[in-house]
């Protein structure tokens, strides 16, 4: 038997203050928990991704069949799961917070190169974990209170998630598994995780022809997203929320405001509008131009 880890808290990396309409402050902190202490014996029986998927990384819709095992990607990496910061964070919508807070797991790896990212060394650097480690370390999120185990920034490691998604609905995990991304996903990828996330939350960032979207790398952003949503919908339906208001399972959309043009914010919300009834929609101002 491994000696307990000693649970200690270094300066927070990350922090989200956000001020709701009604008035409200809500601040958020994040640490870089001590991964490399955590214990093998309760989840050793948990098997390592297969690799082959990172051989020739088509994971997202660039496909650019980078070797993520012989080199590191700029943007997304090596073929290692990466956490870059884990802990209760209190920033999200009333719906994602719950009562405790969402359990963050941030992973380090981005397809997209947003000027506006707020985390771009998190995105960078990250810790290296076994499948067994992001294991124990949701569940320590599940126990802490989490409301739902909120996987930041999936697409580089959609691979190793389908692993420990699969393991943990196996282990009968007592929270929803809920999926933030960019949106910007392939639908074969989406596919794959079908019954293995409870609650998708892409963040629909661009509309077509955007020069904020070819800034981040991807021009064809509105097209690919839009589709990735309704695919989403069709796996997990509309938000059902508990009777503490808590997402459960569905589909919850998020919108920051950047400083589009007015075309290319009608044509987003055009089609949030067109959402079939129940869809969780989330339209916030706050959006920090860093560049």
């Amino acid at each position: 038997m491994s000696e307990k880890p000693l649970k200690r808290k270094q300066l927070p990396q990350e922090s989200d203050i956000v001020i709701r309409p009604d008035g409200t402050i809500h601040i958020s902190f994040l640490w870089n928990d001590s991964v490399d202490t955590i214990p093998q014996e309760r989840f050793s029986s948990v098997a390592e991704p297969s690799l082959v998927e990172y051989q020739n990384c088509k994971l997202c819709p660039k496909e650019c069949g980078f070797d993520r095992i012989k080199g590191t990607h700029p943007t997304c990496g090596d073929f290692k799961l990466r956490i870059s910061t884990a802990g209760l964070t209190l920033g999200d919508e009333k719906e994602i917070r719950g009562e405790l807070g969402s359990g963050a797991i941030m992973l380090s790896g981005c397809p997209l190169k947003c000027p506006s990212c707020h985390n771009p060394e998190m995105v960078k650097n990250g810790v290296p974990v076994s499948a067994a480690q992001f294991v124990e370390t949701a569940f320590d999120l599940a126990e802490r209170g989490a409301s739902n185990l909120q996987i930041l920034s999936p697409t580089v490691h959609l691979p190793a998630l389908r692993t420990v998604f699969k393991h943990l609905k196996r282990s009968e995990f007592p929270i929803p598994i809920l999926l933030k991304s960019s949106g910007y996903e392939k639908i074969e990828e989406l596919k794959a995780l079908e019954g293995l996330v409870d609650i998708y939350l892409p963040d629909l960032k661009f509309g077509s022809s955007s020069l904020w979207a070819r800034r981040a790398g991807v021009p064809d952003y509105f097209r690919i997203a839009t589709d990735a949503i309704h695919e989403m919908y069709r796996q997990v339906g509309p938000l059902v929320l508990n009777e503490k208001g808590a997402a459960q399972r569905g589909l919850f959309i998020r919108h920051v405001k950047a400083p589009l043009p007015e075309t290319e914010r009608a044509e987003i919300l055009r089609f949030l509008a067109a959402l079939p009834k129940g869809v969780g929609v989330s339209i916030t101002d706050n959006f920090v131009q860093l560049e």
